[in-house]
């Protein structure tokens, strides 16, 4: 006797059932990690969404998302914000010197870059 076993995705979101060979998508959020299951439709969206937040955010390391709160001590000569300041200065683009990178001056530099 034969036996077939067949496995279905259903979206978390719709119910909907996923056609997709890789449903699932993960994301993480304030330190957390999470998987969800959706439509290509939904996870098109999700992308849509997240969209500028990634833009103007930066890859976590290991370190960096097991840390929590503001980072002391140390040296921040190095640091992209400033790498990304003297940049913008050098192009003539006017930026705060502290405080936030503005999300325009951000695309300019990675677009640069």
């Amino acid at each position: 006797m034969a036996k077939k076993t067949i496995e279905k995705f259903y979206s978390d979101i719709s119910g909907e059932e996923i056609d997709s060979s890789t449903p699932t998508v993960t994301f993480g959020f304030d330190g957390t990690s999470y998987e969800i299951d959706v439509t290509d439709q939904e996870k098109t969206e999700i992308e849509k969404t997240l969209a500028p937040y990634i833009r103007a955010g930066r890859k976590a390391t290991g370190a960096s998302t097991r840390r929590r709160g503001r980072r002391s001590g140390g040296s921040s000569s190095d640091s992209p914000a400033k790498q990304v300041r003297e940049w913008a200065k050098e192009q003539g683009i006017d930026v705060p010197a502290r405080g936030r990178v503005p999300s325009d001056v951000l695309e300019k530099y990675n677009a640069a870059h």
